[in-house]
């Protein structure tokens, strides 16, 4: 397991010297998609991959950008040639011009999302579906990546009614134990993925949750959505608790200060080395949505800080 955080630190370190003007934050995520798929981070080729999507976007492209850094990184760390599913992903966002897609920030990943999927503009209608199921089950929780969400779902599931039943289930029993978020909404999604009955797998999760606070490691909201995938691929054992707690030590050595990210790493990294060929996308989705949370905080940090300076100068 500790092969694989080796690998991570590796690309991290590459990526680092690649980039300017990016957070960690953006470079961890980065990172984790290359120690995920095993692939080491190659400078030149991931400039070659930014000089590929330059010319074919244009300036205000939601392609462009540092936050999509990490879904290039996606693309570079899965496919073995980049250009055409760089072309591919393009041709797909043509698509994303409707209702509840057509502004989403989240537009390349969804249109990754729909690379090798048959009829996708039937799937984009489902997903749409499924997302204004949520946002009546939970007007106040639902928000943008339940988008990514849906979409990811409804190429899982055929009976969608059953689906949104089941999602519900997991709902209703994880906020008696757990305080009610857009994360934990997310939890409820990914854990119907799981083959195990709902209170097996919803165990699974409190039990990872509570090892982990008997190490004095905090788990806080941002880190469920990834708890729920290690739940789904690993019932609690005593290897990959240590590896969790190695992992997580070792990145708050690194970073003394501001180490909420530490369990994420962790999290994800042992997840990945315990999940199955045909649940990548899985993973994919959960890593996903960290990065979406950690915009919209970064994003509001932002908001704050301006408000703040004027007001101070008015």
């Amino acid at each position: 397991m500790m092969t694989r955080y080796t690998r991570y630190l590796e690309a991290l370190e590459g990526i680092r010297g690649a980039t300017k003007w990016f957070t960690d934050d953006f470079r961890r995520l980065m990172a984790i998609n290359y120690a995920m798929h095993d692939t080491p981070f190659d400078s030149g080729r991931f400039e070659h991959a930014q000089a590929v999507l330059k010319q074919k976007t244009g300036m205000f492209s939601k392609f462009r950008g540092s936050n999509n850094f990490v879904w290039l990184s996606f693309l570079d760390a899965k496919y073995e040639d980049i250009e055409p599913t760089i072309d591919e992903a393009l041709r797909l966002d043509t698509l994303l011009d409707r209702k509840h897609f057509r502004f989403s920030m989240l537009r390349p990943f969804i249109a990754s999302q729909l690379i090798n999927v048959d009829e996708p503009e039937r799937r984009l209608d489902e997903a749409s579906t499924l997302y204004q199921t949520f946002k009546r089950n939970h007007p106040w929780l639902t928000s943008e990546e339940d988008l990514l969400s849906a979409l990811v779902l409804v190429q899982a599931f055929d009976d969608h009614v059953a689906l949104n039943e089941r999602i519900e289930t997991y709902y209703e029993a994880l906020k008696a134990e757990l305080p009610r978020s857009n994360e934990l909404q997310l939890v409820s999604h990914l854990l119907a993925f799981s083959d195990l009955p709902s209170d097996e797998v919803i165990n699974r999760l409190l039990e990872w949750r509570t090892r982990l606070q008997g190490q004095t490691i905090a788990v806080k909201n941002e880190h469920l959505p990834a708890l729920a995938l290690l739940a789904i691929v690993a019932a609690p054992n005593d290897n990959d608790e240590r590896d969790l707690i190695e992992i997580t030590n070792a990145e708050k050595e690194k970073h003394r200060w501001f180490h909420t990210h530490a369990l994420t790493v962790a999290l994800q990294l042992v997840a990945a080395n315990n999940i199955k060929e045909d649940a990548s996308d899985l993973l994919l989705h959960g890593t996903f949505a960290h990065l979406l949370a950690m915009q919209q905080a970064a994003t509001a940090a932002t908001t704050v800080a301006i408000i703040s300076s004027s007001a101070s100068s008015d």
